[in-house]
């Protein structure tokens, strides 16, 4: 047994797992900010860390900490082969359930409302979830240029995004609270997120958004306090209206 205790929280815009992107740096505006815990020794621990672009997080599924893990899983995307292994997959249904991402490095704020703070961006990761440590992304040796991607050949579709004049008129509204704490701009977040359709996988096998036959259908995920409402129209997605919790 190894005891090991996190470093920080990382606070980000994603309150449940439903929308929350399937991988890091996938949605660039998706912010967070990793809120360290309050040891003195943390201000030098980060010395010379601003020259690098991008950081590994380590961190853990904490909602998955009590439950079983299992040996094989169904991936999150239309082209995966059906079932695989655990540790051919990115799944929190891990033995031990550790998560890593690389995120842009934004700004380190030694200073912080709290403490020392990480603005990241690029998150795939819940608000709330612990983070065990912090690594450079080091390209020379991170970036494999001959690696093959398994299962994972084929491109992830990407969808057009409208709004309605009232979601337009409520993002406005709604916009000042994400870019006071996130930095980020939520209007582009949002098209970001849904352009890659963030519904369950057995949303997307059995009403695909390009299938004429799913015209009108409506669906909603939650960011933030806010539920995104939109509908399949044109082949796309089209946003109806954003209703705060």
């Amino acid at each position: 047994m190894y005891h090991m205790e996190p470093i920080g929280i990382l606070r980000t815009a994603f309150q449940e797992k439903f929308g929350v992107p399937r991988q890091s740096l996938m949605v660039g505006e998706a912010k967070g900010i990793l809120k360290l815990n309050s040891d003195p020794r943390y201000r030098e621990a980060f010395r010379h860390l601003e020259g690098f672009s991008h950081i590994w997080i380590v961190f853990v599924f904490h909602e998955h900490v009590s439950q079983e893990w299992r040996s094989t899983i169904t991936p999150p995307r239309l082209d995966s082969p059906g079932k695989i292994g655990v540790f051919a997959s990115r799944s929190p249904h891990r033995p031990n359930p550790i998560g890593l991402s690389a995120v842009k490095l934004e700004k380190i704020d030694l200073d912080g409302a709290e403490g020392v703070e990480l603005h990241v961006s690029g998150v795939d990761i819940l608000d709330g979830t612990p983070v065990l440590d912090i690594k450079p992304y080091l390209p020379y040796v991170d970036c494999v240029l001959d690696a093959t991607p398994g299962w994972t050949e084929s491109e992830i579709p990407r969808f057009s995004v409208t709004f309605s004049t009232l979601a337009l008129q409520q993002i406005e509204a709604s916009a000042g609270e994400y870019k006071s704490f996130h930095r980020g701009d939520f209007k582009r977040m949002l098209e970001q997120m849904l352009e890659l359709d963030p519904r369950p996988t057995s949303q997307r096998k059995t009403m695909a958004i390009n299938d004429p036959a799913n015209e009108g259908m409506e669906f909603a995920f939650r960011l933030l306090n806010i539920d995104i409402r939109w509908v399949i129209k044109n082949s796309g997605i089209y946003v109806i209206e954003l209703k705060p919790e």
